[in-house]
């Protein structure tokens, strides 16, 4: 019976196992899945079998976690081992989870203290940012120990709350496995054993680099080279990210024929001799990467060699999503070379904002400049913000200072410059420049101590661009062979759109100019009004010409308008009442109105009437009047005529400046008395009228009379008493007194004379007399030379003129 009910047992127990085994996997899956499935796992697919051996082993299981699919074959386990021939892990991104804010925590793992060891022959991970799939193996030779080879070598330990351990890596691998179309990455070139350590929250890893980086751009090769420590930290829950990198030596090298990249143009020469070929790039302790925001304490970039660069960038802060928006740094940069005295720069960026300051010094400017100067300084500071995609809102500004600079035929010394140029957030921009000169030179002009201020004033928002520019400029002098001006000051307005409008009213040795002008590109008219104004200001131009000339009072006015362009103007000019002292000839009240034109190099006066009220030469002439004109450049004056002793005389016409020429100058009606009695100690007195006619020769600068004629119009009479000469000649010949005798009271009825006058002055008459004697009832017909140095008797004259002396003494004084 018990045999029996054994035999029952046994076969129930058999059916039983038999039953299991048959259906072993849905047995399986219904009691694995439910608790892999509690820790995020589903079981897709199992299939395993016991050997004889009493091993299992699976010929497939795929698990999938967090969308990540890993499928395992060939699997062989027993309480020893656990061999897998193959596995593939596909990563795809990890889905979106509520528990994707929660932090980490410190590593606690139940490690058990005996399992069996597992050996991957071969894992192959698949993904979409990788290349091609990376293989690797992964052995266990103790218990939580485990080495990787394949696509990455590495060795790792398990304990219960960190994973620690080693692993390397090189540039093959990350060539074959990054998917990535940057060209650059196969001049990359680099090594690195790195040790490691997570503890559940931060990852921390410690190792030697070394990594080049050869690029070759067109002709320019640019080695970059990098060896050293590097350290690394990495916090799961804060997210911050940590680079150790002061005890790396980044070496960057540039080939000569870097050089050639510079544009061609004239300064490319200058620039390349100041770029070095060798820098190296010093990297802080510690870089630092936390919730997007970047921290770099210090960057310095320094130049190897005689061209000393020192680039210092310091406390750089900014987010990677929104790097110039939050970008916060530091700059500052020194340049010295053989060319460059000093170049300094500190700058503090702060997002679109930047602010700081410069100094530029050079001893002399580079060869490709249009200019030569020595003891250049260029300094000023600078304060701008919105300057990233937008119009900038802020200030510049630069102080230059030359002590010597020569271009296009100027020499200027002791220059100072000082510019500002600001603009606020409507967008109205201002630019003031301030500028000093101690001279300048230019051929042979020369101008001392220059000063100018200009201002433009425009908004550059939408429409049409409009400047107003405001200026003022005082030049103490402008020195030239020909001219010499003083006490120049300019004042300007004007406005800039599509051409220039400008007006200045400028004030030259006290002489008013109101100049307009309109500056375009198709033409450049312009006006200048000359605003009624005292001539004694003229006097400082007239004496540099005719330093014994002055004008002494009038007035006088003018417009002139023409194009700069077309070289050609037209003007109305107006002098009045004018008087002038030339040496002691005194000329008053001159009065002309004229009008004319310029053109193509040619001067044209239309002619024009002028008065002079009086002109006194030692004989006095008055009511001048006649006509003047400028044709093609020549001055001549014609139509002359006027009062002098007691009558009329005239002058058909004298070209002015004409070397060789003849004036025709005729007498009408003169007062014989007071032509003969120029002289009022002469002792002779003449009655009646007198004409004449005398051809004045002008022959380079010298006067001649030439077959000049005098004679007499009706009656006269002449008397002589108390002359020294005639008495002389009566008492030495008194042969002759009878005859002379009849001279003392002689009416006369016909004089002629011929008149010659030598450039010296000799004047030489012959003169005819004739005439009757009413005491001696007797006829007379008397011929008699004379001669005389008239140059010298006009100037005696002028001399003892009163009028003419208050004059010159009242203007020797002023210019005194």
């Amino acid at each position: 019976m018990f045999k029996r009910i054994g035999l029952i047992v046994g076969a129930v127990l058999l059916s039983t196992l038999l039953l299991g085994y048959v259906f072993r996997l849905p047995l399986l899956q219904w009691t694995i899945a439910p608790e892999l499935k509690k820790a995020g796992i589903t079981l897709s697919c199992l299939d395993f079998s016991i050997t004889s051996e009493l091993n299992i082993h699976a010929d497939k299981v795929c698990l999938n976690y967090q969308n990540q699919q890993l499928q395992l074959t060939g699997i062989t386990a027993n309480t020893k081992r656990v061999d897998i021939e193959n596995a593939v892990l596909t990563v795809n991104p990890l889905p979106e989870s509520d528990n994707a804010n929660q932090l980490a925590k410190n590593l606690d793992l139940a490690l058990p203290l005996n399992r069996p060891l597992i050996n991957i022959k071969q894992l192959v991970v698949k993904s979409d940012e990788l290349n091609k799939p990376l293989k690797i193996s992964i052995l266990e030779p103790e218990l939580n120990k485990f080495n990787v080879s394949g696509d990455i070598n590495a060795s790792a330990i398990l304990t219960a709350n960190k994973v620690s351990g080693q692993f390397e890596i090189n540039d093959t691998f990350l060539k074959h496995v990054i998917n990535t179309k940057n060209t650059l990455i196969a001049d990359f070139n680099f090594n690195t054993q790195q040790a490691f350590s997570f503890d559940g929250i931060e990852l921390e890893l410690n190792g030697d680099i070394s990594s080049q980086f050869a690029h070759t751009y067109e002709q320019c090769k640019v080695n970059v080279l990098t060896t050293g420590k590097l350290a690394t930290r990495f916090n799961l829950n804060s997210q911050a990210l940590i680079f150790n990198t002061d005890l790396l030596n980044n070496k960057i090298n540039l080939t000569p024929s870097c050089t050639e990249l510079i544009p061609p143009s004239e300064y490319a020469g200058f620039i390349s001799k100041q770029v070095p070929l060798n820098w190296q790039l010093k990297l802080p302790q510690s870089i630092s990467l936390e919730a997007s925001e970047l921290s770099v304490p210090v960057i310095n970039l320094v130049s190897v060699g005689n061209k000393q660069f020192d680039i210092l960038i310091t406390d750089t802060t900014l987010n990677i999503k929104s790097p110039f928006e939050d970008l916060q740094t530091t700059l500052s940069a020194q340049i010295n070379t053989p060319n460059i005295n000093n170049i300094s720069v500190n700058a503090q960026l702060a997002g679109t904002a930047i602010k700081g300051d410069y100094v530029v010094m050079l001893e002399s400017l580079p060869e490709f400049a249009p200019a030569t100067a020595n003891g250049l300084s260029l300094s000023g500071h600078f304060n701008i913000s919105e300057f990233i995609d937008s119009k900038p809102v802020g200030l510049i500004n630069a102080k230059l200072t030359l002590n010597r600079v020569d271009a296009f035929d100027i020499s200027a010394v002791q220059y100072q410059g000082d510019l500002t140029a600001k603009m606020d957030k409507q967008l109205n921009a201002e630019v003031a420049l301030t500028q000093q000169l101690k001279s300048a030179e230019y051929k042979e002009f020369k101008v001392t101590d220059i000063s100018n201020t200009l201002t433009a004033n425009a908004n550059l928002g939408v429409g049409e661009l409009f400047a107003d520019l405001t200026a003022k400029t005082n030049i103490k002098a402008v020195n030239s062979p020909d001219i010499k001006l003083n006490n120049i000051k300019v004042e300007s307005t004007g406005l800039q759109s599509r051409a220039l409008k400008a007006t200045h009213h400028a004030f030259i040795n006290d002489v008013e100019l109101v100049i307009n002008h309109h500056v375009s590109s198709q033409a450049h008219p312009f006006e200048v009004i000359i605003p009624e104004q005292s001539t004694l200001p003229l006097n400082a131009f007239i004496s540099q010409f005719e330093p014994l000339a002055q004008l002494t009072e009038g007035e006088f006015n003018g417009y002139i308008s023409g194009d700069v362009n077309l070289q050609g103007a037209s003007f109305n000019m107006g002098i009045s009442h004018t008087s002038a002292l030339y040496n002691d000839y005194l000329a008053s009240d001159l009065n002309s109105v004229f009008s004319g034109e310029y053109n193509s190099g040619k001067l044209n006066v239309k002619p024009t009437t002028f008065n002079l009220n009086e002109f006194r030469a030692g004989a006095v002439v008055k009511a001048i009047e006649g006509q003047w004109q400028v044709n093609n450049n020549t001055a001549l004056i014609n139509d002359v005529k006027g009062s002098v002793f007691g009558g009329e005389f005239s002058l058909d016409t004298y070209t002015i400046g004409k070397p060789n020429q003849v004036a025709n100058v005729k007498f009408e009606n003169i007062d014989a008395s007071k032509l003969v009695t120029l002289d009022d100690k002469s002792g002779i007195v003449l009655t009646g009228r007198l004409a004449g006619s005398l051809p004045v020769h002008f022959n380079s600068g010298k006067i001649e009379i030439i077959d000049g004629s005098l004679f007499s119009q009706g009656t006269g009479n002449l008397k002589i008493t108390n002359n020294a000469a005639f008495d002389s000649v009566m008492q030495q010949q008194q042969e002759l007194q009878p005859v002379l005798g009849l001279l003392t009271n002689l009416d006369i009825q016909k004089l002629n004379s011929s008149v010659a006058l030598k450039n010296d002055g000799w004047l030489k008459l012959g003169v005819n007399l004739q005439g009757y004697n009413k005491a001696e009832q007797q006829q007379v017909n008397f011929n008699y030379n004379h001669e005389e140095n008239v140059f010298t008797l006009l100037r005696a004259l002028r001399l003892s003129d009163e009028i003419t002396q208050k004059v010159e003494q009242q203007y020797s004084q002023i210019g005194n």
